[in-house]
């Protein structure tokens, strides 16, 4: 019952208590038979010594008592048992204890309530809860970031690594992924409990600002369900304790988002660069000063006021005066969370755009035929002040495979019957590279060998070839003018686009579960222009003609802006590649075999290899976890940069956070589940439920000891009472 209730540490330790038989295998082997022979003089003797039988005996027993217990009692402290609280009699059996600190990563946790942000803090408060914590428990790290990282898995049982740990961590500017990070703390609770089977007690800590955005799902979704299952899972099997860091009224704001009004942009245009800001808090902000950077410099600045609640949209114009890769940052002035304060657009800057138009069936005639009218619309000004200069090149299909794919920003293909298995590897290398390929179909197009050549859902082609469809009548559907291409007809219904007669289209079928998206429809229903993403780039598929064979629209006011706008679209692509979130990842077109050098916004330097993807060598890299410009560096041919942006999701912006009611009842509904106060209101306050523990080894060494000197001072007493006992009955038989 005593050890019941005692922890061990090291209960591999607990079967040197065999030793402690040794005293009496020894004291056994020790005996000695003899012979008995009747001699008168020795009958004295034995009646004396069966006088003090009793006497000689205890002593023999507690001599060996005391042995033995010397050998227990080292082995106990050895095996480092330890008790908790106020004695260890009073203690739980099975003390060691796993405990499980969850970190959120989120980039709300870089708020800063005062002098020190909430993840110091909370990185200070794991500190203490594992520096408080008695040796013989174990301890691991999850961080809850997206994706969710176990920093320490197994248990670790020297508190020392695990400090280490945290001192490393850096905050990444991620949103929370709740569900994540539940599932690696259920893994390695299990884990744990296979592995580490004397860890037979745990608790899980989760040290967080509790932001709405990163604790609530949808409750009737799926992930909202998955979410309480698991949890409640954990709540069965461990002890749970939230300690909130978070400030109930902090205050927010950030740039929501940045582009400009196309892509990519001349040398001598002007662009147009809007900036959303948002205001995520409750109290009007007037004046706020908001910079335009263009390649780490000031090139404009403005003020204006942000209502509470609410967002305001700020324009600037600039224009590029030299081409190449062009970083453009919009700065919103500072704040206690100043991470979403900063936006960064990677833009390239061209001296002009080039296109490739591959006429399918020529004409003979400069204006007439499907490639003549889409070069006319590509191109319908040369002036540099009412746009980017494009300059479309017109060639037969015979010469798609005698031409550099990579000096063109985009192809397009007019009524184009077919393709041999060359050329469809060549568009798919081009547009997997990150140009814009746009098919316009015709009388021409042989449905099959498209199928064939450039596939459907698995393939370049953004939907399937059927039949085509004589003479349908009816209105154009802008599905609500959500996509980009059709955007800008919003309002413009003079433009023509919705009344274009169409009288021929090939039928087109958007297979399910494709990434593809439908931008334009007949009244019927029929996609008549849809897209997808291919690699880096982008395919635009058009059911009917560019020609008047199969539509009048060439001749319609609404033409050239909805090439202007396919145009944008395709090779808007590498644009939309060269700018993603925090926790995409990155890539590019390598222009060598040699390795690529990444630089990353908080300084530091990679090495990685790029993979070759058909006839392109192409570079990827994922650890986008820091927000800001990534350089990459390319040393062969000649040396080059290659410049990416890669900004927060300004979802983790809302710092509306979870009271404690909803935390219980949304979250953990009916688990037990220890809540603790922030960090600033209670600076002092350890968790309640950390038991601190008392080691005995110490004390059971004090009493072996004691043990020792005791076994010593009798045994000597013993010896020399034995030996005048003997001396007196030497004596006594003398006289006789």
């Amino acid at each position: 019952m005593f050890l019941l209730a005692l922890g061990i540490t090291n209960l591999a330790m607990l079967g040197w208590l065999a030793a402690a038989a040794i005293p009496v295998v020894i004291h056994l082997l020790s005996r000695r038979r003899y012979r008995e022979m009747p001699w008168a003089a020795v009958e004295h003797l034995l009646a004396a010594l069966r006088a003090s039988r009793r006497r000689i005996r205890f002593e023999q027993w507690l001599l060996l008592v005391v042995r033995m217990l010397i050998v227990v009692l080292i082995v106990l402290a050895v095996a480092e048992p330890h008790g908790r609280g106020g004695g260890f009699l009073s203690a739980p059996a099975g003390a060691r204890t796993h405990r499980v600190i969850v970190l959120d990563g989120s980039y709300s946790m870089a708020f800063k309530p005062g002098e020190t942000s909430r993840f110091d803090q909370a990185k200070a408060l794991a500190r203490r809860i594992v520096e408080d914590s008695p040796r013989g428990d174990a301890f691991s790290l999850v961080l809850m970031t997206e994706p969710a990282r176990a920093v320490v898995a197994a248990p670790a049982l020297e508190p020392g690594e695990l400090l280490r740990e945290i001192d490393n961590l850096a905050l990444p500017d991620t949103s929370a992924d709740l569900a994540g990070a539940l599932a690696r703390v259920e893994e390695i609770l299990a884990a744990a409990r296979r592995e580490q089977p004397g860890l037979d007690r745990a608790e899980v800590y989760f040290l967080t600002d509790l932001c709405r955005v990163g604790w609530t799902a949808e409750p009737d979704s799926a992930a909202g369900r998955a979410v309480r299952d698991r949890a409640g899972r954990i709540a069965q099997q461990a002890a749970l304790v939230v300690i909130d860091l978070g400030q109930a009224e902090a205050e927010n704001r950030a740039v929501a988002s940045v582009q400009t009004d196309r892509a990519p942009a001349t040398v001598g245009e002007t662009v147009t660069i809007h900036a959303v800001l948002r205001n995520f808090g409750r109290q009007d902000r007037p004046g706020q000063d908001v910079e335009l950077l263009v390649d780490e410099r000031r090139a404009a600045h403005k003020t204006l006021d942000l209502p509470a609640d609410a967002s305001r949209t700020v324009v600037f114009s600039h224009r590029f005066d030299a081409p190449g890769p062009h970083l453009v940052e919009i700065r919103l002035a500072a704040d206690a969370l100043d991470v979403d304060n900063h936006r960064w657009l990677a833009l390239e800057v061209k001296d002009d755009i080039r296109a490739l138009v591959v006429d399918g069936r020529p004409s003979g005639r400069a204006i007439e035929g499907a490639a003549g009218y889409l070069a006319v619309a590509l191109a319908p000004s040369a002036d540099r002040k009412t746009g980017p200069a494009i300059q479309p090149e017109v060639v037969p299909e015979s010469a798609l495979v005698e031409r550099d794919l990579g000096r063109y920003d985009a192809v397009f293909l007019a009524d184009v019957a077919q393709f041999t298995a060359g050329e469809a590897r060549l568009l798919d290398n081009f547009v997997r590279g990150g140009g814009g390929l746009a098919i316009f179909l015709g009388p021409r197009v042989l449905a099959d060998r498209y199928r064939r050549e450039l596939g459907g859902k698995d393939g370049l082609l953004p939907a399937e070839l059927g039949a085509v469809v004589e003479r349908p009548g009816g209105r154009l559907d802008p599905l609500g003018y959500r996509h980009p291409i059709v955007r800008p007809f919003r309002g413009q219904e003079r433009a023509g686009l919705l009344t274009t007669p169409v009288d021929k289209y090939v039928k087109l079928d958007v297979p399910a579960g494709s990434d593809a998206t439908v931008v334009l429809a007949t009244s019927s229903g029929d996609p008549l222009v849809v897209e997808r993403p291919w690699g880096l780039g982008r395919v635009v598929l058009v059911a009917t003609s560019a020609d008047r064979s199969w539509t009048p629209m060439p001749l319609w006011p609404s033409y050239v802006p909805l090439v202007q706008e396919i145009l944008a679209f395709a090779i808007g692509g590498r644009q939309a590649a060269e700018n993603v979130l925090v926790g995409q990842a990155i890539a590019g077109e390598a222009p060598g075999a040699g390795p690529v050098s990444i630089r990353t916004p908080r300084g530091k330097n990679e090495t990685i290899q790029p993979s070759q993807e058909g006839l392109t060598a192409v570079w990827r890299f994922s650890d986008t976890t820091a927000s800001g410009p990534y350089v990459a560096r390319f040393e062969t041919p000649t040396v080059s940069n290659q410049l990416r942006a890669v900004n927060v999701d300004t979802v983790e912006s809302d710092l509306t956070k979870l009271n404690e009611s909803a935390l219980r009842g949304e979250v953990w509904p009916g688990a037990p589940l220890a809540y603790q106060t922030t960090w600033t209101d209670s600076p002092t306050t350890r968790p309640a439920t950390i038991a601190r523990r008392s080691s005995l080894a110490r004390p059971l060494l004090y009493a072996v000891l004691a043990l020792l000197v005791i076994e010593t001072l009798l045994a000597r007493r013993f010896g020399r009472a034995g030996a005048e006992a003997n001396s007196n009955d030497q004596v006594s038989m003398t006289k006789e």
